[in-house]
């Protein structure tokens, strides 16, 4: 805590998807730390919720309820945070939107759609507008959480999911070689599975190795006490080396992995 007490003490720091999971662990942490929080959500009445505990224990913190997906909002709030908070030294941006379904399956959903509007563009709109009053008050960081699934190799039923999360990913690391000689530090940390209401619906996750939101929140200020391009838990690169040697058998084995699935539905649909 001292160390980021240090990084983050009075400075500003910006949360997307702060309303439950990492981003309200991750507030109440630098809240804790000395930060003024500025939590961005869709739910109004939990943020407004959670900066009253942070101002309750001390902290500042303010709500600025906004649904990624609606792009007409962006500007709107960048033009009220600028106003109100000239110097934004860290955006963490946590918000996102998870999906399990097979694709051909989802065609009147608009899976696709949402989750590229609430994991990609939206985000970037959202960055787009701050970049610019960041690089000119001397610059800051952006913190993308990310997933472990963005990388290699690329399981069954999470296309939505992971192909939004990857282009949003990519996308950032190009912006990063631009932003970074005007003093800008981009971090993408790919978070392993966390335990939060979106990790846990369905049940498919329930028994799986987790972190909890806290310990998230714990990474994300790592990365602010020691700014990397990349956070990743240290089998991260061995997964990616395996999909790249053995496509083969990887392609087998999420076959196998999409077959097993096939047959579960097909007996609970007998029963």
């Amino acid at each position: 805590m001292t160390a980021l007490r240090a990084a983050l003490g009075g400075q500003t720091v910006l949360i997307t998807g702060a309303s439950f999971g990492i981003g309200e662990a991750t507030a109440r942490l630098f809240a804790q730390a000395g930060a003024e929080v500025l939590v961005v959500a869709r739910t109004g009445e939990r943020l407004h919720e959670l900066v009253a505990d942070i101002e309750r224990t001390g902290g500042r913190a303010f709500a600025y309820p906004l649904d990624l997906s609606c792009p007409d909002d962006i500007p709107l709030l960048v033009d009220r945070l600028v106003r109100r908070h000239p110097r934004i030294a860290v955006v963490v941006s946590n918000a996102g939107r998870s999906i399990r379904r097979p694709a051909v399956r989802a065609l009147d959903r608009r899976d696709l759609e949402r989750s590229v509007a609430v994991n990609f563009t939206g985000p970037a709109a959202l960055l787009l507008g701050l970049l610019p009053h960041m690089i000119a008050a001397g610059g800051g960081q952006i913190i993308n959480v990310s997933t472990v699934s963005v990388k290699p190799p690329a399981a069954p039923r999470w296309a939505s999911y992971q192909g939004s999360k990857a282009g949003f990913d990519l996308w950032l690391r190009s912006v990063a070689a631009e932003v970074q000689l005007d003093g800008v530090r981009v971090s993408s940390v790919y978070m392993p599975l966390v335990r939060t209401r979106m990790s846990a619906a369905g049940g498919l996750y329930r028994h799986a190795p987790a972190l909890t939101p806290l310990e998230a929140a714990q990474v994300l200020a790592g990365a602010v006490v020691r700014p990397r391009a990349r956070v990743a838990p240290w089998w991260l690169s061995a997964q990616e080396a395996a999909a790249f040697l053995l496509p083969g058998v990887t392609d087998w084995a999420l076959a196998r992995l999409e077959a097993r699935e096939r047959l579960r539905g097909a007996r609970r649909g007998a029963a």
